[in-house]
């Protein structure tokens, strides 16, 4: 019975880590690529290590939405195409339907829609925050049908 029990806990716990690991990179297996425009936050965090800390034109709340609700309140931002950018459309408090959108949370006068980091190895991280500054960036964004996003990647604008 206890080689049972420690069987049957040996396997839940490596489902429970594929299940995360799966949840975690499905955006970018299988979410619609887009692309948004992206400024630099802050180069470097020195307790997380060699993460590009990222601030988009949309996170930053309308008064409406920010001063309204608890922190942690769910949102949604859907997202229109305009030359091949996507470009805040509006918030809602209601997922939005036939249109791409990102699922997040408020924290006081901000939306967090886990995008806001974007890990690097420390010279392509300082390269890139350079960058950054003099040219402007987009994101590439892999977004899932239920608003989840990951960042694929950091392009430089020309």
């Amino acid at each position: 019975m206890r080689v049972k029990i420690l069987i049957f806990a040996i396997i839940f716990q490596i489902l429970s880590l594929i299940a995360m690991l799966t949840y975690a990179y499905a955006p970018i297996y299988f979410g619609k690529e887009i692309k948004v425009d992206v400024t630099l936050y802050d180069p470097r965090d020195l307790l997380r290590g060699n993460y590009v800390s990222l601030n988009y034109d949309f996170s930053a709340l309308p008064i409406k939405y920010a001063d309204l609700q608890k922190p942690g309140t769910k949102i949604y931002l859907a997202l229109k195409d305009i030359n091949g950018t996507y470009v805040k459309d509006e918030y809602s408090f209601v997922k939005p339907k036939n249109q791409i959108f990102l699922t997040g949370r408020i924290y006081g006068n901000r939306a967090k829609f886990g995008i806001e980091a974007f890990f690097m190895p420390i010279d392509k991280a300082l390269q890139i925050e350079r960058d950054i500054r003099q040219k402007g960036a987009w994101a590439i964004l892999s977004v899932m049908d239920n608003g989840s996003a990951r960042i694929k990647e950091i392009v430089l604008k020309e």
